[in-house]
């Protein structure tokens, strides 16, 4: 079951948010959203017609998409490569009461099985417990690696996750959302 919470998160400049429904700030619709980033990310470039339309379709069709696991609270595409592999890291939180490293790395391969490969517990970040890790899997016959942040607060459970076929694409972003993840951060009392 998702839920919300008082926490905020940084994203880099080359991360925005996708929304997972609408209406979403000033936006009624996916097409209105998906336009308006086409025209910022192509602003002050000579894109031809075909290429600002490719860009919204992109964007469009990564907002309706459903999320690897159900219940995504939030997703972040990575737009510096546009044009490249898509990256799409997806935020889930969800009720617990796990209260340890040890419980998480229980959690850590829901929804795809496979083998941890790596893990790390991490102190520095705003949760009470936290780790990382990296999985392997095979998902309807392709092998798929996962990276993915888990951190507990409070009875509530933190899951950035981004999963790809390239484990190089995997290394390359791995530190950025590292980052991501150490960014989040709670309202006092939360």
């Amino acid at each position: 079951m998702a839920v919300t919470s008082g926490y905020a998160l940084s994203l880099p400049a080359t991360w925005i948010p996708i929304p997972t429904g609408f209406p979403w700030q000033s936006f009624d619709d996916p097409t209105a959203w998906a336009t308006e980033v086409a025209d910022s990310l192509l602003k002050g470039l000579d894109a031809p017609q075909e290429v600002r339309s490719g860009v919204r379709e992109a964007a469009e069709a990564l907002q309706t998409m459903p999320s690897p696991l159900p219940g995504a609270l939030e997703r972040f595409w990575r737009v510096e490569g546009i044009g490249g592999p898509t990256v799409v890291a997806h935020l889930y939180v969800t009720e617990s009461d796990v209260d340890s490293a040890e419980g998480l790395m229980d959690m850590v391969r829901a929804g795809i099985g496979g083998r941890v490969q790596t893990w790390r517990v991490w102190t520095d970040t705003a949760f009470e417990h936290a780790i990382e890790a990296v999985i392997v899997a095979e998902i309807d016959g392709a092998t798929v690696a996962s990276v993915r942040q888990i951190g507990v607060r409070a009875g509530l459970v933190y899951l950035l996750d981004f999963l790809t076929e390239d484990p190089l694409l995997l290394e390359a972003v791995q530190s950025e959302l590292q980052d991501i993840f150490r960014s989040i951060h709670f309202a006092t009392g939360v």
